[in-house]
């Protein structure tokens, strides 16, 4: 029993560390493989890295370390279980048959007790955690999507699903798409933070974020429709549609500015299928990808066709194009039968053509492709020519570029990689080298076009290098000299230097990152909002851009129309300083100017003229009777032969007020209708029998006297106006509150508060009798004015009017005399 317990912790404790070891670093790194290697290639990486690392044979003070480190990655992918489950998941942590029996345990009275609950074995394979979703499957996400079933142990309506999820498991698990499942009872964390809250449930995790599938009813969960969901929800820009020759060009001929190759799918089906969109995902960080549905009976299609030799329609056809798209593509794959097509065949091809005769180091995926991590007895070079982005059209670029196509397959079989990065966008990452190999970055003497690093990556981060200092000049064989002896070992890497990330040069602008978040923002609201809830909020946006674009509309109608008119151009090349400038920006002449300011005051005056109306008879109850409380008639009096020229003012200065509901405009033509004014006045004089009696019997007659003879005076005054001086006279009337202001040149009103025993405000006392100054109320003169001025005063009298300062004039009622 105790040999017993002891074997078992020991398992435990290896286990652990294998599960932390598997964490920490990725294993295949460790043993320089890419991630789609076999068996065979890990044993034979593993044998060549323990003799170099063992240590016993080896000097390196890190040897111990680095040696365990590969025994620990051997045992893990040597183990087809193991191996399994870290490349569907990146590590081995929480592994389900570890903690399988600690469950069961935990659960066996429950089911005892109730009968038993269900074998979730096959769904346990598959099972995740918290810690493997946060650090593993959502950065994984980005270049395999996965798709998600939740679970319960009791859920009976949950292993319906059993025999569905093991089709689509069979189906899309080859193809590429990640297969995972979570136990809503052990995950309970991981569920809220998904959103989950029901079950059971499908979601996708695409792109570092999670699509849940929409269920109405568990009727409705069938293999094909998972299939769309899973289909729908890779992200279109990961495969361009073309349907045309222009398109088709623009596609091909973005290989300089993206650094990648052009992967063209001519397909049978309108959409592309899934397996080349998982393809597209995998590889968008060295490709583009662009679909053809060859179905479309358009001409362009017909012409893509014969330009690119494609017989087969109904056939799928995978066209690679590299920097020289006019040569045609570099290698083609066809297949009548699109199921024979297997992501191995895929990834084969594609993994053999996608890179460019002279790729750039460009971000950390290129700088793995092409540098990868490779022991001793298998030692990757990478040659890079590091220049400025300016001189990639240099003449020294292009033999360069020349050179490396030429020598490709001898460089190939040495295990030698040459590129080349800019300098200005990852000088950061070039920066070490630079200071390594003693070098100042911003000097004018050193040219960087003309110095080469070799590097050789042992570890993930950890290089050696050497700097062949002039060795690119031209001269092929120099070149070939210097880079020959690294191979050999005749220039030793001795200095040792950090790998630092690169700056990806192909991730998307702000532009394109908030675009598609406002998308995936607006797909996650219209899922979590159901009909009940989404209805109302979009009636009520909607009712809200009605009313706006109605307000923007009624705003359009009743727009300003003192908006500058189009100033006429000057037929004068005389220049004056200040003068205004037209349209086209030159200075007006005097006649421009005069032409300009007619043009406005014909425009407001054919505006206005629909809005002034004459006072007489017919009138007189809509412009001063049935007025509305708090509403005012302007009246401007005017005669026939001034009326024209009097009404062409009165518009310019009443055309700021003409949308004020409160005011009405009118005139009166004072050769007909003087009786009405000097009626209108008359009720404005004041009476003797108002003047007030003192103590003093005496006094109060010689005021009352006083009062009459005054109120005789300006009576006769008023009988001896003469229509002219009334010309230009604007008249406010108030209907509803029985008074009038007044405006003329000539006219004063005193600012006490008694004049001509009348109170501004609506007072039934007595008034005092005014002084013989202020029983003036009218000063009609022509001395000094004509028609042309009458009216200059009057823009001041209006802003006092509306100001509400202007002297109220109360009278008893309203003259009817009118004609």
């Amino acid at each position: 029993m105790r040999v017993a317990a002891f074997v078992a912790a020991v398992l435990l404790v290896s286990a652990c560390s294998l599960v932390a070891f598997a964490q920490e670093q990725d294993i295949y790194s460790i043993l320089g493989l890419k991630k789609n290697a076999n068996i065979r290639e890990i044993k034979k990486a593993y044998k060549s890295l323990v003799k170099e690392w063992h240590p016993d044979k080896s000097t390196d003070p890190a040897a111990q370390e680095k040696f365990m480190q590969i025994q620990k990655a051997y045992e893990i992918l040597s183990d087809p279980e193991k191996k399994e489950r870290y490349d569907k998941f990146g590590t081995m942590d929480d592994s389900p048959q570890m903690r399988g029996a600690h469950f069961h345990d935990q659960f066996d009275h429950f089911h005892s007790f109730f009968g038993g609950g269900f074998q979730d074995d096959f769904f346990s394979k598959q099972r995740i955690t918290m810690r493997q979703y946060t650090h593993n499957i959502l950065d994984r996400s980005k270049k395999q999507p996965y798709l998600v079933f939740v679970y319960s142990t009791y859920c009976h309506a949950c292993f319906h699903f059993e025999s569905m999820w093991k089709d689509l498991t069979n189906d899309l698990e080859p193809l590429g798409y990640g297969m995972a499942t979570i136990n809503a009872m052990l995950d309970g964390n991981l569920l809220d933070k998904l959103r989950v809250h029901s079950m059971p449930s499908i979601l996708a995790i695409v792109d570092g974020r999670s699509i849940q599938m929409r269920i109405k009813s568990l009727h409705s969960i069938t293999a094909r429709t998972v299939r769309e969901f899973a289909r729908d929800t890779i992200p279109a820009y990961v495969m361009t549609r073309i349907n045309s020759h222009d398109k088709l060009t623009r596609f091909v001929d973005l290989w300089k500015t993206t650094n990648k190759a052009s992967v063209l799918v001519f397909g049978s089906t309108e959409k592309p299928t899934i397996r080349f969109l998982l393809a597209a995902m995998r590889f968008s960080s060295f490709a583009r990808f662009g679909y053809v549905h060859l179905g479309e009976p358009t001409a362009e299609i017909t012409a893509m066709k014969e330009a690119l030799s494609i017989k087969c329609s109904q056939c799928e056809n995978i066209l690679i194009f590299n920097e020289q798209p006019e040569k045609g593509p570099i290698a083609r794959h066809s297949i009548s039968n699109a199921k024979q097509l297997t992501k191995e065949a895929i990834d084969t091809f594609i993994q053999a053509n996608m890179l460019l005769s002279l790729p750039r180091l460009s971000s950390t995926d290129f700088l793995d492709e092409l540098c990868p991590v490779s022991s001793r007895n298998s030692r990757h070079l990478c040659v890079i020519l590091p220049i400025s982005s300016s001189d990639v059209d240099s003449k020294q670029f292009e033999a360069y570029t020349e050179y490396v196509k030429k020598s490709a397959d001898y460089w190939k079989n040495q295990f030698v990689h040459f590129t080349y990065l800019f300098t200005d966008k990852q000088m950061e990452w070039i920066r070490p080298y630079l200071e390594a190999n003693g070098k100042k970055i911003d000097t004018d003497n050193e040219k960087p076009n003309k110095n080469l690093l070799v590097i050789w990556r042992i570890e993930y981060v950890k290089s050696r290098f050497v700097w062949l200092n002039d060795a690119w000049t031209g001269d092929e064989q120099r070149v070939y000299q210097a880079v020959q002896g690294v191979v050999e070992g005749n220039t030793r890497l001795d200095n040792t230097q950090r790998v630092n990330s690169m700056v990806d040069e192909h991730a998307p602008t702000i532009w394109t990152r908030m675009s598609r978040a406002a998308v995936q923002m607006a797909e996650t609201l219209w899922f979590y909002v159901n009909k009940e809830e989404a209805y109302p909020f979009l009636s009520a946006v909607g009712t809200l851009f009605i009313i706006l674009g109605i307000g923007q509309l009624l705003s359009y109608v009743n727009k300003d129309s003192t908006k500058k008119p189009k100033v006429q151009k000057s037929n004068s090349d005389e220049w004056i300083p200040d003068d205004p400038k037209d349209a086209a920006g030159k200075y007006m002449s005097e006649k421009a100017k005069e032409a300009q300011l007619l043009n406005r005051q014909q425009k407001i005056y054919s505006a206005m003229c629909p809005l002034m109306h004459e006072l007489r008879a017919e009138t007189y109850f809509g412009m001063i009777r049935l007025l509305k409380p708090g509403c005012r008639s302007l009246v401007l009096l005017v005669d026939e032969e001034n009326k024209e020229r009097l009404l062409r003012q009165f518009a310019q200065y009443i055309f700021p007020i003409r949308n004020n509901k409160t005011f009405s405009f009118g005139y009166l033509v004072v050769d007909k209708n003087l009786a009405w004014f000097r009626k209108l006045l008359e009720h404005t004089l004041p009476s003797g029998e108002t003047a007030q009696v003192g103590k003093n019997g005496d006094e109060g007659q010689a005021i009352e006297e006083q009062g009459g003879a005054a109120a005789q005076t300006l009576y006769a005054r008023l009988k001896s106006i003469n229509p002219r001086q009334t010309v230009g006279t604007v008249l406010a009337l108030c209907g509803w509150k029985l008074y009038f202001s007044i405006y003329h040149p000539m006219h004063s009103a005193s600012k006490k508060k008694h004049f001509l025993g009348f109170d501004s405000d609506d007072s039934d006392s007595d008034q005092e009798v005014a002084t013989k100054e202020e029983k003036a109320m009218l000063h009609f003169s022509s001395r000094g004015l004509c028609v042309d001025n009458v009216l200059d005063a009057f823009p001041l009298w209006l802003d006092r009017l509306l100001e509400g300062s202007i002297r109220r004039y109360y009278i008893p009622e309203w003259p009817d005399n009118l004609k």
